[in-house]
């Protein structure tokens, strides 16, 4: 993200259930940063978003992201801009 005044993108009216309904049919990638362990996040693009969940708890909760949000944060992790 800029230094700019940045909105959020808005939140998507996806729910739990519909996400974990789905985690079989995703291509999960975990980061390279991991180095095999279990301590990294794990990302799955799909049509409208980029899903991820932390490769520890594969069954938990997933933050589903629009791909310009998803680009935003990889950007921001890149540049080692702090969390806002």
């Amino acid at each position: 993200m800029s230094n700019a005044q940045h909105d959020p993108a808005p939140l998507t009216d996806l729910d739990a259930d519909s996400v974990t309904a789905a985690q079989p049919r995703l291509a999960w990638h975990r980061s390279s940063y991991s180095g095999g362990a279990n301590n990294c996040v794990e990302a799955a693009p799909d049509a409208a978003f980029v899903h991820v969940r932390d490769s520890k708890s594969v069954r938990g909760p997933v933050l589903s992201l629009t791909p310009a949000a998803w680009g935003e944060f990889l950007t921001d992790v890149g540049a080692g801009t702090p969390a806002r």
